[in-house]
């Protein structure tokens, strides 16, 4: 009996882990991740941006990529339109999807319009368009958004090492282990399976270091 009592107390507590990474590596803070990585890493982009822009930006792109968009599933929770904020079923995401991908397109648009280096719009242009292909694939098919999510850090860090020159190698292989962090947390809590993980880590990867070379 006390056996059983410490096996159930063991799994609780790795799922209470794997809670906690999925939180703080949710797919809607990479976008925030992103150019904290770019302004505190030494590089002449966060050389040449004066501290306070760079606040500005960040608090920017926390407020329209990560609370709006969960201001809005709340939302959608208080309302029943979605059971939890799991949406465990495609007819649930996909309000939601398309939401966070209009907040994510006017994010684009702002920085678009203003002078700041190309690769602060990649970023947020690479999250769009990787919410409108998860959007489509959720509609046959469950795939991993937390993946997607490290996979484009992953993705636009390598494109950046390259395009601008950045030394990241230690970054970037700090962003792969938690990667692998991120697919263990998914599977512990049985949200997905090991091809929905993978794939999702390889479509984000693959958006933002593609766009990385062509923008």
């Amino acid at each position: 009996m006390e056996s059983e009592l410490e096996t159930i107390e063991q799994k609780s507590g790795e799922e209470n882990r794997a809670q906690f990474i999925s939180f703080i590596l949710h797919p809607l803070l990479m976008p925030t991740y992103g150019l904290a990585l770019i302004f505190f890493t030494k590089n002449y982009i966060s050389m040449l941006t004066p501290l306070p822009i760079k606040g500005v930006i960040i608090g920017v792109t926390f407020l329209v990529t990560f609370l709006l968009p969960t201001i809005n599933a709340l939302l959608l929770l208080k309302m029943g339109r979605i059971k939890s904020l799991e949406m465990e079923t495609p007819s649930e995401r996909v309000i939601p999807y398309i939401s966070t991908a209009v907040y994510y397109f006017a994010l684009f648009y702002l920085f678009y319009n203003r002078q700041l280096p190309g690769v602060f719009k990649i970023l947020i242009l690479g999250a769009a368009i990787s919410i409108l292909l998860t959007l489509l694939i959720n509609l046959k098919w469950k795939i991993s958004a937390h993946t997607i999510g490290i996979g484009g850090i992953a993705g636009s860090t390598l494109g950046m090492m390259y395009r601008l020159q950045l030394d990241l190698h230690f970054i970037f292989m700090l962003i792969i282990f938690l990667a692998g962090i991120v697919s263990y947390a998914r599977l512990k809590l049985n949200s997905h399976t090991p091809a929905q993980v993978y794939t999702g880590f390889l479509l984000g990867f693959t958006v933002e270091l593609v766009l990385m070379f062509i923008y």
